[in-house]
């Protein structure tokens, strides 16, 4: 069994025939010497990638509308398949879940209070859940911890492994820089950046109760490493840091930063 991700950014442009963008994106990767002459034009791309996402189809279609028309027929297409097959009785709650799970993508998944705002029980919100990762439509990831029962008890964090559906789900193709949400959508692409190479399992962030946290944490024993997604660095409060990085000096803390999206941008993608 593969497990196909959706496109990634390169993949992306060949299907969006933008052959030349691709090639442009090679040259900057593999000679950092080089200035490049065409970052807009590769800026202006992904940002359609973080909007509309990475579904093949939707990446091969180049009008806008007709792209979030394409969404609006996988959303209705895959959610209608898997309610059936997986014998969901109530097809609204259903929805109305996984439209909720897409406003909240980046933070914690409260069972108690989903059940409570859809008036079902707890075990159908798990199940549900449970439904919609088998089918890859969200993604959750665990706490870091060195107890791992504790780990394995906290409340996980969801997120879309596809921001175009995610964008559908709330009805929202705006532009970035007219989004409420920049941030929000900002760390759900770097989740999906970090899929690449990471399992979900591999997966994890760090959060304390009073609040300090850490997007992500890649805890691998050769090269563990821990990620903000910021969307420029006047957001970085060092001194938010400070906590984590006292309780593990080993994981290096990483920025992940959207603005200005420039050769060092994509040379720094995770």
């Amino acid at each position: 069994m593969f497990h196909l991700l959706r496109c990634s950014f390169d993949k992306y442009l060949s299907i969006a025939g933008e052959a030349l963008l691709l090639q442009e994106l090679i040259t900057i990767n593999s000679q950092p010497e080089n200035k490049s002459l065409k970052t807009e034009l590769l800026r202006m791309e992904w940002e359609k990638y973080m909007i509309y996402g990475g579904y093949p189809a939707v990446a091969a279609e180049p009008d806008l509308n007709e792209k979030a028309a394409l969404l609006k027929e996988i959303r209705d297409s895959f959610i209608k398949r898997d309610i059936i097959e997986s014998g969901v009785q109530n097809e609204v709650a259903f929805y109305k879940l996984f439209r909720i799970l897409a406003t909240q993508s980046g933070n914690l998944v409260n069972v108690n209070e989903l059940a409570s705002t859809l008036q079902i029980e707890n075990e159908t919100v798990v199940n549900y859940l449970n439904i919609m990762q088998k089918c890859f439509h969200i993604a959750l990831i665990r706490p870091y911890f060195r107890n791992l029962r504790k780990e394995l008890t906290k409340m996980q964090k969801v997120y879309l492994p596809d921001s175009g559906l995610r964008n559908c789900l709330l009805n929202n193709f705006q532009i970035f820089t007219e989004r409420s949400d920049r941030g929000e959508l900002w760390e759900n692409v770097v989740f999906r950046l970090l899929m690449e190479n990471h399992e979900t399992d591999e997966i994890h962030y760090w959060r304390t109760s009073a609040g300090n946290e850490v997007d992500f944490i890649l805890p691998a024993q050769q090269n563990p490493s821990a990620i903000e997604a910021k969307l420029n660095t006047s957001l970085i409060n060092p001194s938010k840091y400070k906590l984590f990085r006292s309780a593990y000096p080993e994981i290096p803390l990483k920025f992940s930063i959207l603005n200005p999206v420039n050769e060092d941008f994509f040379r720094n993608l995770p």
